[in-house]
This record gives structure tokens, C-alpha cells and sequence, in this order.
């Protein structure tokens, strides 16, 4: 791959040396990549800047045919997230929406969806205090763009739409049941939930991170989410009980 440059999002970064750094990039072109960054802790220089976590940044890039990581010409900054009004809340957020990113997106593999999906969610992180609706919404939809995300829409045994009433998910499966045929096994997701899953489709996420929560429904939709992630990703994220606290708060 020769020099190029790409419009991405700092998804992390780990020291390469004493003065270098390795940063992780979800870049909109080409999926995830790895560049270092040589001598950039020596100075507060332009690049560092550019370089933190969770901004998003215009980057130049050269790879050595062959190689996985490559080397950072330059960068210039977009945007930087969480914003100026930074409190706890907002970073773990953006620092959950960065790891799960970064588990679920494939390398060298472009996926412009899911790119401006955590563009927007970032950005609506950095404009209004994060919600459970907002978590919720990037989880399902970062779910679904990369096709881990089951049709619950009818029951998998009766054919019956459940939409309206609720169902019973069984995640391993990835099988919706109506409560009929369910015999109260899967985890339940009531009426209401459904219809925030439904409306979940319909909106983008700083639209649908100020929708009312009632309780019993944040709570379902959390359960519902987690346990999907965790049957895909087959471990716990690590920012995410930092997160949850921080929304409890």
C-alpha cells in the first residue's frame, strides 16, 4: 500500500519506544490500521495533538509492501472528541464506543457505516451529557453493520410478529420467540423495549439519545444488548464498567 491519506478516528494509541508511539486508526477508506509515529512524545508538537485518543483527523500514511504497520506523515485535525466540555461521562463513552469499535471492525477492510456511525455517536457524545439510549444505540447498530444482529422482528417457531408485544431473544440461536412459544426461556424484551428497538431504526442517535427511558426498559435493553455482545465478542469489554458506573452516577 503506498502513501496515502485518510479521513479516520484515533481509536487508541501504546508506546513503540521512548519517543514513539503505535496508533490504532479507524480510518473511513480503509477499515482499521496501525501506524507509528516516531519521536512524537519527544516535543508537544502539532502531531501528538492531532494523535490523542477519539479525534478525528485527516492522516497521511505510508506502508512498506508487505508490512501491517505503517508510518504517520501527518495529520491534521477535524474534530476532537469528547469536546471542550469534558467530564468523566462523556470519556468513558467515547472510550466504549472506541474498544468496541476496535473488537468489531475488520482490518484493511473498509466499512463507511459503521465509520459514520461512530463518528455521529461521538459527536453527539461531545454535544449533550451521554445517555443509556445513546450506549444502547451504538451497541445494537455496531451489531448490525456487521451482521451480528439477528431478524427479531417474527417468532422463529410460530412465524408470529412480535414486534407489537414483545419477545423472548435466545442470543445463541439468534431466534426471536413470542411468548407462547417461548415458555419463559431467553431474555425477555417487553412491548415497550420492542418499540425502542423499532424506533432505534428510525433515528440517529442524537435524536434518539433524548428519548425518555422508563427504567424497566433501559434495564431490558442493556441486559439484551450485553448479552449479544458478549455471545460475539466472547469477553467483557474493558471500559464498559467504568462506563456503566459513570451512568449511574
Amino acid at each position: 500500500m503506498p502513501a496515502f491519506e485518510a479521513e479516520a478516528i484515533v481509536l487508541r494509541h501504546y508506546p513503540l519506544s521512548e519517543s514513539g508511539r503505535i496508533v490504532v486508526f479507524f480510518t473511513r477508506e480503509h477499515g482499521k490500521l496501525r501506524a507509528a509515529a516516531d519521536g512524537i512524545k519527544k516535543t508537544k508538537s502539532h502531531l501528538a495533538g492531532a494523535l490523542e485518543p477519539f479525534n478525528h483527523v485527516r492522516v497521511g500514511l505510508w506502508f512498506r509492501e508487505g508490512k501491517d504497520l505503517g508510518q504517520i506523515r501527518g495529520a491534521e485535525l477535524i474534530s476532537a472528541f469528547p469536546g471542550k466540555a469534558i467530564d468523566l461521562r462523556r470519556i468513558y463513552a467515547c472510550s466504549y464506543f472506541a474498544e468496541l469499535t476496535s473488537e468489531i471492525v475488520q482490518e484493511n477492510q473498509s466499512n463507511h457505516a459503521l465509520f459514520r456511525l461512530l463518528s455521529a455517536s461521538m459527536k453527539a457524545a461531545a454535544e449533550a451529557s451521554p445517555t443509556a439510549a445513546l450506549i444502547r444505540y451504538f451497541e445494537i447498530w455496531a451489531l448490525r453493520l456487521n451482521g451480528f444482529f439477528p431478524d427479531f422482528t417474527r417468532c422463529s417457531s410460530c412465524g408470529k410478529g412480535v414486534i407489537n408485544e414483545g419477545f423472548f431473544a435466545w442470543v445463541e440461536s439468534g431466534e426471536a420467540r413470542c411468548t407462547d412459544c417461548a415458555g419463559g426461556v431467553g431474555i425477555h424484551v417487553s412491548a415497550k423495549s420492542a418499540s425502542a428497538l423499532e424506533k432505534m431504526m428510525k433515528l440517529p442517535p442524537e435524536k434518539f439519545m433524548i428519548l425518555p427511558f422508563e427504567h424497566d426498559v433501559a434495564s431490558e435493553l442493556e441486559k439484551f444488548a450485553q448479552r449479544l455482545l458478549g455471545f460475539n465478542l466472547e469477553r467483557q469489554l474493558k471500559s464498559w464498567p467504568l462506563l456503566r458506573e459513570a451512568l449511574q452516577n
